[in-house]
């Protein structure tokens, strides 16, 4: 038998989307759409946002544990963002509430204390005594009741004076459920109908649910097994009503397990097959263990023992790996039981003195009492009859005290029930009342209505004739609108064009500006060897050793201007990169090869530091430009005999840098600031060479296009660094 704790008490009365399942589902649907709304602003989130996050963490919980999960972190994550401590211990509780329900019960003491930490800090009552809930459920769980109770004494005396009466309840179920779990029934079931009445009172059938179901736990451990069915029953019809899968794995267990103590195990499998699949889908590590141990005892009293034995032995490892005391106590009865029934006595003692000891822990009476009944037996076999009758004696006093106990506590059991049904009563008349009042208040205001709609009629009249004018200005007006609409699209279209034009005039500048710069040195030289050699300036074998360097010269420009090529299309076309993995170092060498002579010419010397692992995901087309560009700029700007320095190397895992430092005559920081934002005029380099002024815009261009961004640092008299990143690429294979 399982008892339904009511985990997500956290905000219990706020969430009224937890009553009806579609409403709930729409209630969520609509926190989300807030909520993704307010997240895709620039804005830093607001508590609202964050209160809505909580809200919808806590009306998943009952179906979807996960989502609660995810956002309780995401609420956590925000409320640190805006410093928000009620937010951060919120959201704490809803982790709490989860690891709780799983079985992880060190990580989910820590979330209550770091939330209880908070609320303390700042008097925030309800706060406190959820927290103090949620640790003295843990309590229960690990079997240390006596603490249990203390944690929910302190958190109903803080209730009561802030009178709030969805926690009250709340508090008195989790008693109800450590006094059950005592053997203390008389307190358990005065917990639970106290509990029962507010949830009736307000009208809350989930939580009145989970009462039912507690209340029938109590009935079947008196051996009341009608009284348990009627009450299960209960239970199982509001939580169907809700589609709530929480509720209806714990009544069908409960059912399931009820069916087995009448001995109708064919109609038992079906609900203990139907709690199995839904624990497991919850995740409900302590419904596992139980309902394995259900299994266990079905399959024990249908002589299927190879059976019985693997599922008792799934029930104590579940019990054991989470720390459920009670469930790791029946489980240890039922090998017990069924080793006894096999007449393998040494196993059946091991495991009863095993159950006698838990169950002395935790200090239940009943479960001892059968742990008692399986050692005596087990001696017995064992041949040792003196110890067996001892414990067959001590099996008989702790009957005696149990069965007059369970006297005293079907005695208040019936006196409970009166009160409870009374109170119900009394309850119904008031809500009768209510309902009279209410409806003389209706037909007054039915009768108010009357003259009020006669009164409106008149006026109604009155407006028609004022609309009908109305609708021939609005026809005039809405004419209107469309001759202006047509005016404003077609004005519209020609802006487009202009836009069109302007910028395809700016690419005509750009391409010519491309060409002026980058194909006169090589032209230039070509034209000098031919004049050398018409006006032989130059012997044949002088010619013949130019001539390999002045090839390498135009088969380089010959690349470029493909290059180029690919550049015009992909800014007419609008084509998508020939994106690859590369080697940085690639491109550099082969860029520094076809620089050679210029380098030559100033006697600069390059220091190249590249990674090994500097791969890149972009266009190496695009990639080679820019580096042609930084190479051209740095030469022309560097002073004979100086230095450049090229470096590469990844950052954070995820990008590649390239870097171009020189020791030339630097920018001023105005023509810096405007370096990449238009063209700009180009100055001559250290030995006249000139520019277009649009390299550098280029570049932008193309590695922005390439997802990558680029940057220059520059002092006056002192050189510059020009730097990009790309995205990481991946080792190339050959």
């Amino acid at each position: 038998m399982k008892h339904f704790c009511a985990l997500f008490f956290i905000f219990f009365n706020l969430v009224s989307f937890n009553l009806f399942a579609k409403l709930q589902n729409n209630s969520n649907d609509s926190l989300k759409r807030l909520i993704v709304h307010a997240l895709n602003t620039t804005k830093l989130p607001d508590t609202l946002t964050i209160g809505r996050i909580d809200k919808l963490a806590e009306g998943y919980y009952e179906s979807y544990p996960d989502s609660t999960l995810y956002y309780g972190k995401l609420e956590i994550e925000l409320s640190k963002k805006i410093n928000y401590p009620l937010g951060i211990a919120n959201g704490t509780v809803q982790l709490a509430t989860v690891n709780t329900f799983r079985g992880n019960y060190t990580e989910s003491a820590k979330n209550y204390t770091a939330a209880l930490n908070i609320y303390l800090q700042f008097h925030n009552s309800h706060g406190i005594s959820i927290s103090y809930i949620g640790l003295g459920r843990i309590q229960d769980y690990l079997g240390n009741y006596d603490n249990a109770i203390n944690l929910f004494n302190k958190a109903l005396a803080l209730i009561i004076k802030t009178h709030n009466e969805v926690d009250e309840a709340e508090c008195y179920n989790m008693m109800g459920v450590t006094y059950d779990n005592k053997g203390e029934f008389s307190k358990a079931l005065d917990s639970y109908f106290k509990s029962l009445i507010i949830n009736i009172k307000l009208k809350d059938d989930l939580a009145a649910a989970d009462k039912y179901s507690n209340i029938g736990v109590v009935m079947q451990e008196l051996e009341l097994y009608p009284k348990a069915l009627d009450y299960y029953n209960r239970s199982y019809r509001l939580w169907k009503k809700l589609d709530d899968k929480q509720g209806i794995s714990v009544a069908t267990q409960n059912i399931g397990e009820t069916l087995i103590y009448q001995k109708k195990y064919k109609q038992s499998i079906g609900y203990l097959n139907t709690a199995s699949v839904l624990f497991h889908q919850l995740g409900d590590q302590d419904g596992i263990s139980l309902v394995d141990y259900d299994f266990g005892l079905y399959y024990y009293y249908t002589n299927r023992i190879d059976s019985a034995i693997h599922y008792l032995n799934l029930s104590l490892l579940s019990a054991k790996q989470n720390k459920i005391k009670y469930n790791k106590a029946n489980a240890f009865v039922g090998l017990a039981l069924v080793y006894n029934l096999e007449k393998d006595y040494q196993h059946a003692y091991k495991y009863a003195v095993k159950a006698q000891h838990t169950a002395a822990n935790l200090g239940n009476l009943s479960i001892k009492a059968d742990a008692t009944l399986q050692v005596s037996k087990a001696l017995a076999g064992l041949k040792q009859f003196e110890n067996a009758y001892d414990q067959h004696k001590l099996y008989v006093a702790l009957r005696d005290s149990i069965d007059k106990n369970e006297s005293i506590h079907k005695v208040m059991l019936y006196n409970l029930e009166i009160d409870f049904e009374k109170t119900k009563k009394e309850l119904a008349d008031q809500q009768n009342l209510k309902e009279n009042i209410y409806q003389q208040k209706i037909q007054r205001q039915e009768s108010e209505n009357q003259v009020y709609a006669i009164i409106i009629g008149i006026m109604a009249v009155l407006v028609v004739v004022y609309y009908r004018g109305k609708r021939k200005q609005q026809k005039i007006n809405a004419l209107l609108a469309e001759k202006n609409i047509e005016v404003l699209s077609q004005q519209e279209d020609l802006n487009n064009q202009a836009v069109k034009l302007n910028e395809l005039n700016l690419l005509k500048d750009r391409l010519i500006g491309v060409l002026a710069h980058d194909l006169r040195a090589p032209i230039s030289t070509l034209r000098g060897l031919f004049t050398l050699m018409i006006d032989a300036s130059i012997t044949r074998e002088e010619f013949i050793e130019m001539t390999p360097r002045v090839f390498n010269t135009l088969e380089h420009t010959s690349d470029f201007l493909d290059t180029l090529l690919f550049w015009i299309n992909s800014q007419v076309d609008n084509s998508e990169k020939n994106v690859k993995n590369f080697y940085i170092s690639n491109v550099v060498s082969r860029e520094l090869t076809h620089m050679e002579d210029k380098l030559q010419q100033k006697n600069i010397k390059v220091n190249v530091k590249i990674a090994p692992d500097a791969i890149a995901l972009a266009d190496p087309n695009s990639v080679r430009i820019v580096i042609h560009n930084f190479l051209t700029n740095a030469i022309k700007f560097s002073n004979r005999d100086s230095i450049i320095e090229i470096s590469s190397k990844v950052e954070d895992g995820e990008r590649v840098t390239f870097c171009l430092k020189d020791h030339g005559v630097g920018m001023t920081e105005e023509y810096l600031n405007n370096l990449f934002k238009n063209r700009v005029n180009s100055s001559v380099g250290t030995e006249n060479e000139s520019g277009t002024g649009m390299g550098l815009l280029f570049c932008k261009d193309l590695i922005e296009k390439n997802k990558g961004t680029i940057w220059v640092k520059s002092s006056l008299g002192v050189g510059s660094q020009l730097c990009f990143s790309l995205p990481l690429g991946i080792e190339v294979v050959v």
